[in-house]
Parts: C-alpha cells; structure tokens; sequence
C-alpha cells in the first residue's frame, strides 16, 4: 500500500468519533474534520483528539479542503442521506454506516447517486473483517463443505442497567431504530457474504425490556431467511434477553459443516471449525485476517450512552481500520490488499431490501418475498 496520506471527514460525534476517528488513523488517513449538528458540543468532543476542524457545515469544510477525499457518515440512519448526499455531490469518496437507510427507497436513491456520479462507495460492515467471521465466509464460499444447506447464527445478551440511557434512535421505529435494524444489519450481511442472496423472509419483532416504557421498536427479532440458492437460515437476537450471554454461528452444507467457535463473552477469542469425512479440525487463521486485540478508547469523559460504552470498547476498530484500507485502495485506484469484498452501496440496498422486508413480514405475520437491486 502506497504511503500517500488522504485527508477524511468524519460525520457524526458518536460512532464516529470512537470508530471511524481511531480506524482512519489505523488504515493511515489524515482526519482533518468531525461534523455534528451541535457546533460547541462538536468542538469539545473534537479537542481532545486532536481533530483540526469542528463544524456543523459539510459542503462548506468541503469547499474549504480539496485535501479531504473521503466522507464517513456515522449519524443515524434516517439522518444518513442528507451528508451522503452532500458528498457524493461534491465528488468525494463516502462511507456510510448500516442500517444504510430509513427505508429501500433512500437506499436506492443514494445508489443511484454515488453510481451516476462514479465517486467511491462503501457501506459501514465492519465486521466483513472479523478474523473469524471472514475465515469462516472463506471456507464456505471455496465449497470445503459443499452446497449451503442451513445457516444459523444466534446473539443473546442478558442486557444492562435499563435506566441507562439508549441513543433516540434506537428507541423509535420510526427513525429506523430497534435491534434488528443497529445489530440485524450485520447479522443479515454476514449471512449474504457467507451463503448467497436472500430471497424470502419470515421474522418475528419483539420488545422484551421492561424499563423503556416509551421504546417502540424492537430488542428481539427472529428471522427465517431462504436464499436464491437453495440454503435456509435462522438469524436470532436480542439486546436484553434474561441468562447467559449465547452466541452461535454454523454452516450446515451438502459434504459437511463449519462454524465459529465462540467464547463464554463478546470479545473473547474465537476460533473456526470444519467438520466432513475426513473428520473435526481447526481451521488456521491466515495472518491477514488477524486482528489486534481491542483497546479501549482513553477518554471516559466523552462516554455517555449504553451505545458508547459498547463502542468504546473498541471491538469495531481493528475490522474497520481493514475496511478503510480497501477503501483506500480504491480511492487510490490500487489492487486493494485482501481479496474479501468491501460492501458498497449495493451491497447496501439489498441488505435494506431484506430489513424492509423482514418488518413487514413482522407486520403482516407472512413470509415476504425480498425486492431485487
């Protein structure tokens, strides 16, 4: 990778501040600006990293720096397509965090905009780039365990102090919140990435915390998937779900089997397993899917929310400095330095095709077939 230093715009001072800021710096981008909608806030959670610039204005600090060549866009998602927008008309490249929209229609028009303008695109999963997760979509796209025939993966945790406050647009269904849209998306790119296009779907939408009186979106989903391909799948998850943490993902396919290997907690190391005729093994992690262990971010001052105390964790940064590196790449017009796929915007409607369609499917008590992109 060239050493060439490309300057970036990060949009938002949650997310964007504990990930994006630290994983741009990682993948080598200069960060030279944080946008958000409170200027004096933006300023006081800006200084302490250093950021050169705090602004409310994105055209403007763009008109201003011809050095920032990438926007990231980590507000949330009914408030994406305003600065996604903003810089695809200002011909930068952007990257946009999950869920990508309010709903398939934005999707489709900021797709349609970043492709009619030819700038690079790139959708915020990270997690593409988890050493495990990306070893295991590996194995099963080279075929080791034959045609997909069942995908599963489940994500209980017992969840925290219900007092402690949960950013607005988690809590409203109508802003594009719940778990399933924030923690779903993921879950529903792992398994295209993994087993194919999603077809149809049937899912159920649940609230189980009792201590959110004023919540409307969910905290539980459970989503039945078909593929184009033939290969069914359960995704299951939910943010406050009483007892043991739980956590599960395994292929099930035509010659034998995979799956990862998970620990007692988040975050604990993970491994990846193959199971056909010639017996159970441990599938070696190559070193280019190796991760760092997570560091945690050194300035508990600028933790609010439940959100950032899990984001400052630091699990998201290390996938998501492999993330900017392909971007990177990209932009720089270079062969991009792993052979996993980046998901762009496309890559992003369709998982918003299937989150549109798993809320209806919730609504409607039926299975939904998913729009095509």
């Amino acid at each position: 990778m060239t050493s060439e230093t490309i300057g970036a715009a990060v949009v938002g001072t949650g997310f964007g501040l504990f990930t994006h800021v630290r994983a741009l710096r990682d993948a080598g981008f200069d960060v030279r600006a944080i946008i958000g909608r409170d200027l004096e806030k933006t300023r006081t959670r800006a200084a302490p990293l250093g950021i050169p610039l705090a602004a409310n204005d994105l055209p403007s600090v763009l008109a201003n720096d011809p050095a920032i060549r990438l926007v990231t866009v980590a507000t949330p998602p009914h408030a994406h397509i305003t600065p996604v927008m903003q810089a695809i008309a200002a011909g930068r490249a952007v990257v946009c965090e999950k869920p990508f929209a309010r709903d398939l229609a934005q999707a489709r028009e900021m797709l349609a905009a970043a492709e009619e303008a030819e700038v690079v695109h790139a959708l915020g999963a990270e997690f593409r780039f988890d050493s495990a997760q990306a070893l295991l979509a590996r194995v099963v796209r080279s075929g080791a365990i034959g045609r997909p025939l069942m995908f599963h993966r489940i994500y209980q945790q017992p969840g925290g102090d219900q007092a402690e406050p949960l950013a607005d647009w988690w809590l409203d269904a109508a802003q594009g919140g719940g778990f399933l849209g924030a923690f779903g998306t993921h879950m529903i790119d792992q398994a295209r990435v993994t087993v194919g296009e999603v077809a149809a779907v049937s899912c159920v939408l649940r609230k189980l915390a009792t201590g959110r009186p004023t919540q409307t979106s969910d905290d539980y989903y459970n989503v039945q998937f078909r593929t184009t391909g033939g290969c069914m799948g359960v995704l299951e998850a939910a943010l406050c779900f009483p007892g043991p943490f739980v956590m599960s993902t395994k292929v099930a396919g035509a010659n034998g089997a995979a799956w990862i290997q998970s620990g007692a907690a988040f975050g604990d190391p993970e491994q990846v397993w193959v199971q056909d005729s010639a017996g159970m093994r441990q599938v070696a992690m190559p070193a280019e899917l190796t991760n760092p262990a997570p560091q945690p971010f050194p300035i508990s001052d600028l933790v609010q929310t439940e959100m950032d105390r899990w984001h400052s964790q630091g699990f998201d940064v290390a996938p998501y400095a492999k993330l900017f590196t392909q971007v990177k790449a990209r932009i720089l017009g270079i062969a991009p330095p792993l052979p996993d796929a980046t998901g762009d915007f496309r890559d992003a409607a369709a998982n918003q095709a299937i989150l549109d369609a798993c809320r209806r499917s919730a609504a409607e008590t039926a299975w939904i077939e998913v729009e095509r992109i």
